[in-house]
């Protein structure tokens, strides 16, 4: 039998109860502070990418421009004020930075452009002010020029100014109440794309120079059509011969695709069960990154995740729920992936499973091994008026140095005697770098004692695993107020995929 601390104290549930509550039931389960829960390197973490990203609780009074490397470690953020920052732009020097800020809540309108530097050598610095949106920046190849998409004439289109903000210039004339936006500038052949809207709000993809000559149709929009259908935020590959942008199929698909820019044979990389944003390649071109947003799988926020360029599955880089990203940017010396070795099953029953909470818990560890219809059952507490029960599970990652885990492959399957509205299943993993437990996963609880819900995902996040070479997950019921229920936790599995070693 697994270790089984007693119930915890009973909690006040805070205003933001999901996630909230989870991490403090499971605090007490963390170790956090202990020698087992040092975070990986430590200190300053040379910034790899800029992310705008805002609290999902409160996006005006949270929100900034994160610095993290490949692996989503680092503390550091861009110095910022009132306001959501969105869509940051890095320069060709890879330390200045343009982004938009809303400074009025849910205002579009008050969207206003500013620059800044990551390093925190250069200032904020406020370029547009005006009574319309001024959104989407990007640099020109020398960075003397910033392109951006700007309503100030009534109409959506593409803008140019000096990098002080002076002489702003429209670029291109929209079509007829159409709009344009979302624009790409490739530096090495001075070449732009953006996204163009009709009439009817249907996007197509066009290319000109960056003098705005030439402008030339590139896409055709696929089969979808209607407002904001379409080929949306497209994205020059490094050698420019390649196009990765969004094509949105229906209100409820957007899919990552590429096209070729010679031919304009448009390839559909990624169709999700959700939706995808903002799609760039890495510096090397071996992948992709994107926002994800899978809400069937208990992912309802953009967050930041990773695809091979031609193969494999969207693995997610940000995996916590709390933050949604608004956009971002990658430096020149965001890493190539590394060589993986042949992936490998843990072994749940050497793992070290803990009791978070509940008000009874029969089981063994090798209860969590297969989905079999055995496995940890719990009896809920009542905690500040709602039933909770769950585990907490560590393993320990069999690699040379914590580095070495390159991704994380993990599965829960759990069932709930009792569900309905406002009742969830969550998985969660332990972040030693905030010292907080993030939920990845969040299903709403079916009531059933016999049909099992998975709780699954993909991460390369070295943000949750230990310098000790350690990986908490928890699995959680949290149940609206009412009779005591009974949560069984069938299965916990955990996939590593390690570097591969010379």
């Amino acid at each position: 039998m697994a270790p089984m601390p007693a119930p915890k104290s009973r909690l006040a549930r805070p205003c933001t109860p999901r996630s909230v509550l989870t991490a403090a039931l499971l605090a007490a389960c963390s170790g956090g502070g202990s020698d087992s829960s040092t975070p990986i390197g430590g200190g300053s973490i040379p910034p790899q990418l800029v992310a705008a990203r805002a609290r999902v609780d409160s996006p005006f009074q949270f929100a900034e421009l994160a610095l993290r490397d490949d692996r989503n470690l680092g503390r550091e953020r861009v110095a910022d004020r009132t306001g959501t920052e969105r869509m940051p732009r890095l320069h060709p020097d890879g330390n200045r930075v343009a982004f938009a800020r809303e400074r009025s809540n849910g205002d579009a309108d008050s969207r206003e452009l500013f620059t800044s530097s990551l390093d925190g050598t250069v200032g904020e610095v406020r370029l547009t002010s005006d009574a319309s949106r001024d959104d989407e920046p990007s640099w020109s190849p020398d960075g003397s020029t910033i392109l951006f998409t700007s309503e100030r004439d009534g109409q959506r289109a593409l803008w140019t100014m000096a990098a002080d903000g002076s002489s702003p210039t429209r670029l291109q004339t929209p079509l007829t109440g159409g709009g344009d936006g979302e624009a790409d500038w490739h530096r090495p052949s001075d070449r732009i794309v953006w996204s163009r809207a009709d009439a009817s709000g249907r996007h197509t993809l066009w290319t000109c120079s960056g003098s705005g000559a030439n402008p030339q149709p590139l896409t055709d929009g696929g089969s979808a059509t209607g407002a904001g259908s379409g080929d949306r935020a497209p994205s020059w590959s490094p050698d420019g011969s390649q196009i990765v942008f969004v094509r949105r199929i229906s209100a409820q698909v957007a899919s990552l695709a590429y096209v070729d820019v010679a031919t304009s044979f448009v390839t559909l990389r990624l169709v999700p069960n959700g939706e995808v944003a903002w799609p760039r390649f890495t510096p090397g071109a071996d992948r992709v990154l994107f926002g994800l947003a899978e809400p069937q799988a208990g992912r309802n926020g953009m967050r930041l995740a990773w695809i091979g360029k031609d193969t494999g599955n969207p693995v997610l880089l940000w995996p916590d729920e709390r933050w949604l990203l608004q956009g971002f940017d990658l430096r020149p010396s965001f890493a190539a992936l590394p060589t993986a070795a042949a992936p490998t099953t843990l072994d749940v029953t050497r793992a070290q499973v803990q009791f978070a909470a509940g008000s009874s818990a029969i089981g063994t560890r090798a209860d969590l091994v297969d989905v079999d219809g055995d496995g940890y059952e719990l009896t809920t507490e009542t905690v500040d008026g709602r039933e909770v029960a769950g585990i907490n599970v560590r393993f320990d990652l069999p690699v040379g140095l914590a580095t070495d885990t390159l991704e994380l492959r993990v599965q829960g399957t759990a069932r709930c005697s009792r569900g309905g509205q406002d009742s969830f299943l969550r998985m969660s993993l332990y972040n030693p770098v905030d010292e907080r437990f993030d939920t990845v996963v969040e299903l709403p609880s079916v009531a059933s004692t016999t049909t099992t819900q998975t709780l699954a995902f993909t991460t390369s996040s070295l943000r949750h695993v230990t310098s000790q070479k350690q990986l908490r997950i928890t699995v959680i019921a949290d149940v609206a107020a009412g009779a005591r229920a009974d949560l069984l936790v069938d299965q916990v599995q955990v996939v590593l995929v390690p570097r591969a070693t010379n």
